[in-house]
């Protein structure tokens, strides 16, 4: 194929999700301008880009976007972190599995906003309790994510590199990383999600900032317009998300292969 057919190739794949989507906006703005669907509850496409103009023209509501992508970006690192050391540890070590799994089923299979009113009497209201609500949402998937990568680990690299007295260090670098890297990423894609749930879930309980904040406020007002310039701006960004966790999903597996190619030699 020529350097050309992969951008075609592309187009072809993606037309008819834009055709859909084009589609679905003409027919909102025609049925809002024919007031076959209320435009004071369910707004338009051309009064949420006044709207949006207008909002993002000023600077009144970066201070909730800071604020929201700060307590989103901390839930991310800190539900990576504990996803990824929690899974590890629970499928290399079967008395810990043990001991904590029904724990972990326990708490996985809980709606997480049930615990907000505890967090909140915990950490009050603001910063800490939402980090720590999308910290434990975002941990979860990762965390099922890495332990089905560990016990999916390939034995026979382990045993090659045990049997060249490879050192620990050097097949978890060598065998265990690429063998669960991918299991993480997998996890990962699902937990920006969770994570940014849980981060609007907290400004919705109790918060004096973000974009989880506005919206309420913006629903409490009846400010239809603004309201979905926020849900629009949370649905881009967790689309941009998710799609860079596949494109280091994809990354990673051109790597993975070298890499355990390179661990039967040492």
């Amino acid at each position: 194929m020529d350097a050309s057919g992969a951008p075609n190739a592309e187009r072809q794949r993606t037309w008819p999700a834009h055709a859909t989507a084009l589609g679905f906006l003409i027919s909102w703005e025609l049925a809002s301008r024919f007031e076959l669907i209320n435009p004071v509850l369910v707004s338009s496409p051309s009064r949420i880009s006044v709207a949006g103009w207008d909002m993002l023209s000023t600077s009144g509501i970066y201070p909730d976007l800071g604020f929201t992508l700060g307590v989103f970006a901390l839930s991310v690192i800190l539900g990576v972190g504990g996803g990824t050391v929690a899974g590890l540890a629970l499928g290399t070590h079967k008395t810990l599995y043990q001991a904590l799994n029904p724990f972990v089923v326990a708490t996985n299979a809980l709606p997480k906003i049930v615990l907000m009113p505890l967090i909140m009497l915990w950490l009050g209201v603001g910063f800490a309790a939402n980090v720590f609500l999308g910290a434990l949402m975002a941990s979860f998937p990762i965390l099922v994510s890495t332990f089905t990568g560990v016990r999916s680990l390939e034995q026979e690299y382990m045993v090659l590199a045990r049997s060249f007295r490879a050192s620990k260090w050097t097949i978890a670098r060598s065998v265990v990383l690429p063998g669960v890297l991918p299991y993480v990423l997998s996890g990962l894609r699902v937990g920006v999600n969770y994570a940014l749930v849980g981060a609007l879930i907290g400004e919705f309980f109790g918060a004096d900032r973000g974009i989880g904040y506005r919206m309420n406020l913006y629903m409490a007002n009846f400010q239809v317009d603004q309201f979905f310039v926020c849900l629009v701006l949370v649905a881009l960004f967790a689309v941009a998300c998710t799609s860079l966790v596949h494109r280091l999903e994809q990354r990673v597996e051109r790597w993975r292969p070298s890499a355990l190619g390179r661990s039967g030699g040492m």
